[in-house]
C-alpha cells in the first residue's frame, strides 16, 4: 500500500469513527429541482476559487483570489476596481479593521510567502497596500483571522495539516509575525473560520468533518466535531464563510450551499440548496443573494434565495464580560520536567540588595528550582516530587529564612535554609504520616516558625518546624489535625491576624481562626464560595499583598484563567484579571494557574510596588514546557484601579 492510499484509508477510518460520536444528525436530502442562478458577474482572466464580500465607502465590493493576478477587487456591479498583479494567490483571509479598511493576509504561491495586505481607500479609490511577507515551508491552505484582547490573530493550516496561530501587529518599519503555538490536523484541511463571538475555530476537514476548537491559546482546545462528513453525504467539501451579524455558518458541499446555525453543534443545516451549472468551492451572501464561485473559475454566480433568518441565539446573545488583563512583565525558564509538571511558586526578598531577591519554583516530577528576578535559573534540587513551597524570614545562626517543600516521592516535608547571601542549602526530608502531602504554606508565630500541609485525599495538619544547628536534627512537630471536606491544595497564612485561609479546590475559600481551632473553639468559615464568575473551580494558588493601609488576598481562578482579589479579610471581592501576551517582550500570558505567590516589597526598578508570580500551565510563544510567568503589581493596580 502507498503512503498516499496508507493515509487516505487512515481518514476514512477516522471519518467513520467520527460519525458514530455524539448525537446523530439525519443527512440532509438534496433539494428536489436544482436553482438556477439569476445572474452572473463575468470577470477577465481572474481564475478564482474563494471570494469574500466587503465595504468600502459605503459601497460593496467582493474580493476574489487570483491565480494569475494575485487579489482582483471587483464592485458589486460587476466593475473590476484594482488587481495586485503579483503571483499565484488561491487562499486569502480578510478582517475588518475600521470602516474603510481591512486587513488582507494571503499565501503567493510564487514567492511561497504569507503576505499581509492592508485594503483601504485614499480619496475616494480602493487600494492595497503591502505590510509584510514571512516565508513558509509549504502552501497554506486555509488561513483565517480573529479578534482577541484588541489584537489581531492569523491562523494558518498548510497543506500536510500543520497549523500555526500567530499574532499579527505594527511596528515601526512593517508588520510582524509572532508565533503562539502550533495545530495539528492532518492532510486535506480545506478552509477555517474563527467565530469571535462563540471564541471557536471552525476546520473544514474532508472526509472527517468540521472541526471545533477553543480559539484562545489559554485554554484546552476542547476540540470537537461541529457537523461529521457523514452528516453532509459529501466528500468534496469545505468553502467557509461565517455571517456574523446572522450566525449562519456557511459552506459548499459538491453542488449544494448550506447553512448551519453557528451556535448549535451536531444540528442539522438550516438552509440547503442544490445549485445547477456549478459546483460551488466559496459561496457567500451580498445584498440579500446568495453569491457562488466554481474551482477556478471566472464567474461569479448570483442566486435568489430565502436567506434564513438570524439564529434566535445571536437575537439573544449578550456577550460575557470581560475580564481586565494585564500583561506579564517577565518570565522564568521553563522547567526540565515536560507536561504538568511546574507547580507553585514562593518569592525569598533579599532585605540588603532587594533586586537580588530570588523565585523558588516546584517542578513536581523533579525538585526544586531557584531563578533570580529575571527568570534565569540559578539552581535546581533534584529532591523528588515537590508540590508545594513557601517560606518565611527567621533568625538562626546560619540562615535568614527557611523554606518547606511538600514532598511526594517519600511522603513529608523537605526543608531549605537561605543564608544571608542568597545561597539555598538541602536541609533533607523530615516524613509525616500521611498517604500524599500535597497543599502547604508556612508562617510565624512570635518566634516559631509553622507549616500547615495536606493531604490530596485526606485532611489538614498544623507542625511546628523545630530548628536544629546543623543540616541534619531539624525537626517536625505535629500539632493539630483540621478535617476538610474534599480536596485541598491552595493554602495562605495572614501572619498577623494569624487566619489560615485555604482553597477547597470545588467549594471555594474558607478561612480559620488558627488560635481558637487549637483551643477547640473554631471552625473554619466558608467565606468566598465557588460562584462560576469570581472564582470557577479549581480555586488553587493564595497568597497576600500586604501593603501598609491596604492588603489583598490574591487567588488563582483556574477555571477561567484569571486572578481574584479579595479584601485581607476575604469578606469583599475587589477585582479579578488575566494575564496576557506582552508583544514588547515577546511574552505570552498565563493560563490554568496552579500555585502563585505575590510580594509587596520594592524589588529594584522592574517591580517597585511589588512582585506575583503564577504558574503557566500553557507556556506558548513558542510552546515549551510549563514555566512561571511574572507580573508587576504596579500593573495590576494601575489596570484594576486599586488606591
Amino acid at each position: 500500500m502507498s503512503s498516499k492510499t496508507f493515509k487516505t484509508a487512515g481518514l476514512l477510518a477516522l471519518a467513520t469513527l467520527l460519525s458514530a460520536c455524539g448525537p446523530k444528525v439525519d443527512a440532509p436530502a438534496k433539494a428536489p429541482t436544482p436553482i438556477q442562478p439569476q445572474s452572473a458577474l463575468v470577470l477577465t482572466d481572474v481564475v478564482s476559487s474563494q471570494l469574500a464580500p466587503l465595504s468600502l465607502a459605503g459601497e460593496d465590493y467582493l474580493l476574489l483570489a487570483s491565480e494569475k493576478r494575485g487579489l482582483v477587487l471587483v464592485h458589486a456591479s460587476g466593475e473590476e476596481k484594482l488587481a495586485l498583479d503579483g503571483g499565484t494567490v488561491e487562499r486569502f483571509a480578510v478582517q475588518q479593521l475600521a470602516e474603510d479598511s481591512w486587513l488582507i493576509a494571503m499565501y503567493n504561491e510564487d514567492s511561497a510567502e504569507l503576505q499581509l495586505r492592508l485594503l483601504d481607500v485614499e480619496e475616494g479609490s480602493p487600494r492595497i497596500r503591502y505590510l509584510a511577507a514571512m516565508a513558509t515551508s509549504a502552501p497554506q491552505a486555509a488561513m483565517c483571522f480573529s479578534r482577541q484582547a484588541g489584537r489581531t490573530h492569523l491562523f494558518a493550516i498548510d497543506e500536510n495539516g500543520l497549523g500555526h496561530e500567530y499574532v499579527v501587529h505594527p511596528r515601526e518599519q512593517a508588520w510582524e509575525f509572532t508565533g503562539v503555538r502550533p495545530l495539528y490536523f492532518g492532510e486535506q484541511v480545506s478552509s477555517c473560520v474563527v467565530d469571535d463571538r462563540n471564541g471557536k475555530l471552525l476546520v473544514a476537514q474532508p472526509p472527517l468533518g468540521i472541526w471545533s476548537l477553543n480559539v484562545d491559546a489559554e485554554m484546552d482546545e476542547a476540540r470537537e466535531v461541529f457537523a461529521a462528513a457523514a452528516d453532509l453525504s459529501e466528500d468534496e467539501f469545505g468553502g467557509l464563510w461565517l455571517d456574523d451579524a446572522s450566525g449562519n455558518l456557511w459552506l459548499t458541499a459538491g453542488d449544494r450551499v448550506m447553512a448551519f446555525n453557528i451556535n448549535v453543534p451536531r444540528q442539522a443545516p438550516r438552509f440547503v440548496e442544490t445549485l445547477a451549472e456549478i459546483e460551488p468551492v466559496s459561496a457567500a451572501v451580498q445584498q440579500g443573494a446568495l453569491l457562488a464561485l466554481a474551482e477556478e473559475s471566472d464567474q461569479v454566480h448570483r442566486f435568489a434565495v430565502t436567506l434564513p433568518e438570524p439564529a434566535a441565539e445571536m437575537q439573544a446573545f449578550r456577550a460575557p464580560l470581560e475580564i481586565p488583563r494585564v500583561r506579564a512583565s517577565g518570565q522564568t525558564a521553563p522547567v526540565t520536567s515536560g507536561g504538568d509538571a511546574a507547580d507553585d511558586p514562593a518569592i525569598w526578598v533579599n532585605p540588603v540588595n532587594p533586586s537580588a531577591s530570588l523565585i523558588l519554583g516546584t517542578d513536581k516530577k523533579s525538585g526544586l528550582s531557584v531563578y533570580d528576578l529575571n527568570g534565569k535559573l540559578l539552581e535546581h534540587f533534584a529532591v523528588g516530587r515537590v508540590n508545594n513551597v513557601d517560606l518565611r524570614p527567621m533568625q538562626h545562626g546560619k540562615f535568614v529564612a527557611i523554606a518547606a517543600a511538600s514532598n511526594r516521592t517519600d511522603p513529608g516535608v523537605s526543608l531549605f535554609g537561605i543564608t544571608a547571601a542568597g545561597e539555598l542549602e538541602h536541609l533533607g526530608l523530615r516524613n509525616l504520616e500521611m498517604d500524599d502531602p500535597y497543599g502547604l504554606c508556612v508562617y510565624r508565630k512570635g518566634g516559631d516558625l509553622m507549616t500547615w500541609v495536606s493531604d490530596k485525599e485526606g485532611a489538614m495538619q498544623l507542625l511546628q518546624i523545630v530548628p536544629g544547628t546543623g543540616n541534619v536534627d531539624w525537626s517536625l512537630k505535629k500539632i493539630s489535625t483540621l478535617p476538610v471536606q474534599s480536596q485541598v491544595e491552595g493554602c495562605v497564612v495572614d501572619d498577623e491576624q494569624q487566619m489560615l485561609f485555604f482553597g477547597e479546590e470545588d467549594g471555594g475559600i474558607w478561612r480559620l481562626d488558627i488560635a481558637a481551632f487549637v483551643a477547640g473553639e473554631a471552625k473554619p468559615q466558608l467565606i468566598a464560595p465557588v460562584d462560576g464568575e469570581r472564582l470557577v473551580a479549581d480555586v488553587e494558588g493564595m497568597g497576600f499583598y500586604h501593603a501598609d493601609d491596604r492588603s489583598y488576598l490574591v487567588v488563582s481562578s483556574q477555571g477561567n484563567n484569571s486572578y481574584a482579589l479579595f479584601s485581607r479579610d476575604g469578606s469583599q471581592f475587589v477585582g479579578h484579571f488575566r494575564v496576557d501576551i506582552n508583544l514588547d517582550k515577546n511574552l505570552d500570558g498565563s493560563s490554568e494557574t496552579d500555585g502563585l505567590e505575590v510580594s509587596s516589597a520594592a524589588l529594584g526598578s522592574q517591580y517597585p510596588q511589588g512582585l506575583l508570580v503564577v504558574q503557566d500551565g500553557r507556556n506558548r510563544m513558542p510552546s515549551q514546557s510549563q514555566n512561571f510567568k511574572l507580573v508587576s503589581w504596579a500593573d495590576i493596580a494601575e489596570t484594576l484601579k486599586l488606591q
